[in-house]
């Protein structure tokens, strides 16, 4: 039991490590100066491949070598990501933004995950239950998006919303929200789950994917990530999305419950971002 909690605490932490998808550093890591953030995290990625790699060697430690090569890859793939900033002060720029970052953080997971000798089901990239991911992904889906505009003037700060205007948006939106779906579902949840369950079991490893999910979204409310003041609210939401979402992967065997519900929560923030920067 002792050993579960040491194991635990270490995952956690460099968990946390990891910088979120915005770039910025979760505490206490943020105490990193923002100039040094790629060099912080390609040297992040170093450290958890050297780890991987002398654990792989080890005899008595080779089994947690798959969880800290995952770290490698979500750490490489974060670093691949910063490299490439597209324009994203149009709705199409934001909309081709977020399908590079997107394409990056997917294909170096595919890549690695499959150089790695792990198959795809490995990561939840297969069909599994999809009767039932697709039952609870749409009812997500559809509840958020109904209730996006009350949702994004009270908490991301929507502005002069109306229906017709964010219909307008949609074409712009929705790509966004499943693209987004697509690469934090992969990459903080389908990357992980299984290789935490194989130590600490599921409840434990839904529960630690949850707490680092949410812990990356408390940035939410720093510089040009600023889309809502509401930020510990947000975690605690955030947390409580995150374990729904690694239940429903861990139920289904499979990404595409979770996605669809995740890009319906997302409706309300980009209709708040669109507003600001589009109104």
């Amino acid at each position: 039991m002792k050993h579960r909690i040491y194991l635990f605490v270490l995952l956690l932490i460099c968990g946390v490590s990891l910088p979120s998808l915005s770039g910025l550093l979760v505490f206490p890591f943020s105490i990193v100066p923002a100039e040094l953030t790629l060099a912080y995290t390609i040297t992040l990625s170093l450290a958890f491949l050297l780890t991987a790699i002398l654990l792989q060697r080890h005899k008595s430690l080779k089994s947690y070598w798959q969880i800290f090569f995952a770290l490698f890859i979500a750490s490489l793939a974060i670093f691949f990501d910063f490299l490439i900033n597209m324009p994203s002060g149009t709705m199409s720029g934001l909309v081709l933004d977020m399908l590079v970052s997107t394409s990056i953080i997917v294909g170096t997971i595919i890549l690695l995950t499959r150089i790695s000798g792990n198959t795809l089901s490995s990561i939840f990239l297969n069909k599994g239950n999809i009767k039932l991911g697709l039952i609870i992904g749409l009812a997500g889906f559809f509840f958020f998006a109904l209730t996006s505009i009350p949702a994004a003037q009270y908490l991301f700060q929507g502005q002069n919303l109306t229906l017709e205007k964010v219909v307008a948006w949609l074409p712009w939106i929705l790509p966004i929200v499943l693209l987004n779906g697509v690469r934090e579902e992969l990459l903080y949840r389908g990357l992980f789950l299984k290789k935490f369950e194989t130590k600490l079991g599921l409840k434990t490893s839904n529960l630690l994917q949850a707490i680092i999910f949410s812990l990356s979204h408390s940035v939410a409310g720093v510089g040009l990530n600023a889309y809502t003041p509401f930020i510990w609210i947000l975690v605690i939401f955030t947390f409580s999305l995150g374990l729904i979402w690694g239940y429903t992967m861990q139920r289904t065997n499979s990404v595409l419950g979770s996605i669809l519900f995740h890009a319906g929560t997302d409706i309300p923030v980009f209709i708040g971002i669109f507003s600001s920067l589009f109104f």
